[in-house]
């Protein structure tokens, strides 16, 4: 029944509250008066930045560019390991020769690939293939 100064409250919405030494409340008989001081404010939404119709572009813009990012994974997601390098869009009419795994050894105009670029390609193809398997699961 006796209220102690210093009592931290938080009121939903509005903030922390502290109980003043002026209160007077009794709540067996519902008379008196509760007096709070005001510690700290939370945010209010009036406080929430409007956005400009630039920056509405900018989002939507930015949201169908991760949609068409994700479309892209989920078809590469499709793609056996063997036929990545032929049926993969940034691979496709990239290369005109592939040897029996699938690994291309030749350009489009066919110039043979490097040992080096054909390396570069297998870890290329190995780090679809772990990502193929995990996604199949």
């Amino acid at each position: 029944n006796e209220w102690k100064s210093n009592q931290a409250l938080q009121f939903e919405r509005l903030g922390y509250f502290v109980v003043d030494t002026d209160t007077t409340f009794d709540s067996t008989t519902r008379e008196g008066k509760l007096v709070f001081n005001r510690t700290v404010s939370l945010k209010e939404d009036k406080t929430v930045k409007k956005v400009s119709s630039h920056e509405e572009e900018q989002q939507r813009k930015r949201v169908e560019q991760q949609r068409a990012i994700a479309a892209a994974r989920d078809i590469m997601m499709t793609i056996d390991p063997k036929d990545l390098f032929k049926l993969a869009p940034e691979y496709k009419d990239k290369y005109s020769k592939f040897d029996d795994s699938g690994l291309p050894t030749h350009l489009a105009d066919g110039t043979e690939l490097t040992k080096s670029a054909k390396k570069k390609l297998e870890k290329e193809r190995a780090k679809h293939a772990k990502k193929f398997a995990k996604n199949k699961k």
